[in-house]
């Protein structure tokens, strides 16, 4: 084990190396959705960090933020191989309407962990993703059927090449397509810059800041926070300090981020803020 995954471990509060086991995976698993969130924070102020995962390992172990999908379960493949899981490579498509989803193209990274069963899961395939934003809580069994987690219900599908994961009507995107298969390192990069792009980038149109919790998910997009659970509250955040906290509180990391461009970004968020409730 590295001591950037030491490092990121110890972050998880978990300080020994624990044992390679289903209930080890669910505890780094449910730690990493509370503690550190999927976020496009520098996208959004010009410098998206890069994708490579031993780069984002040292950040995250140092306190800092991640970043989204790829960052996320990037991280998350190296720190379990590293503690003897076996992990499968997969990729991802999220769509909301069917025209979406015929458009195919790479959108989220993935992965599997295989050999683990149990009686509920006796092939002992199992998917941990921490990069969904308000997504799973928990790794979910690849099991056809409804799994409840929380105030949220998901459905895995199978399919022909992969599965499908139906999010909870409370999510904020309808379904991704899993495929079992492994991006090569050109598809990666190729896949960020298109996300990332300042013009044309999904991930480059507005501030998105998730956690999940155990029994609720929240998010700050742009000037409106959101929690969702049982009930749903929403607070709009026009004032600097205010959305300032909200990103601290979400457990984003501002150290070493210029407070000028900061307040820039919270300005830029703020007119398109009220430019969408005008249109209410």
């Amino acid at each position: 084990m590295t001591r950037e995954v030491a490092g990121y471990l110890a972050r998880l509060g978990l300080d020994e190396r624990p044992p390679a086991t289903i209930a080890t995976m669910f505890e780094i698993h449910r730690r990493h959705a509370e503690r550190i969130p999927y976020e496009n924070l520098h996208t959004m102020l010009g410098s998206p960090p890069a994708i490579d995962a031993e780069a984002t390992l040292v950040r995250v172990a140092a306190g800092g933020n991640a970043g989204y999908c790829f960052h996320h379960n990037g991280i998350m493949t190296v720190a379990l191989r590293a503690l003897g899981y076996d992990v499968v490579p997969a990729w991802g498509h999220n769509w909301d309407t069917d025209a979406e989803r015929r458009d195919v193209h790479v959108g989220h990274l993935a992965l599997y962990v295989r050999g683990l069963p149990t009686d509920d899961n006796p092939d002992g395939l199992w998917w941990p993703d921490v990069g969904c934003g308000d997504g799973l809580h928990e790794p979910l069994p690849l099991i056809a059927g409804e799994h409840r987690q929380g105030p949220f219900t998901y459905r895995l599908e199978l399919r022909d090449g992969g599965w499908t994961f139906h999010h909870d009507a409370k999510g904020s995107f309808g379904a991704v397509d899993l495929f079992d298969e492994e991006l090569t390192p050109e598809q990666e990069t190729a896949a960020h810059r298109r996300l990332t792009h300042p013009a044309s980038g999904a991930y480059a149109r507005k501030l998105v800041v998730q956690r999940r919790l155990p029994d609720a998910a929240e998010t700050l997009r742009g000037c409106l926070f959101t929690r969702t659970g049982s009930r749903t509250e929403k607070v709009e955040l026009t004032a600097y300090d205010d959305w300032r906290d909200a990103l601290r509180t979400l457990g984003v990391a501002l150290q070493g981020i210029d407070d000028v461009a900061l307040r820039g970004l919270f300005v830029r968020s703020l007119a398109a803020h009220r430019e969408w409730m005008a249109t209410r």
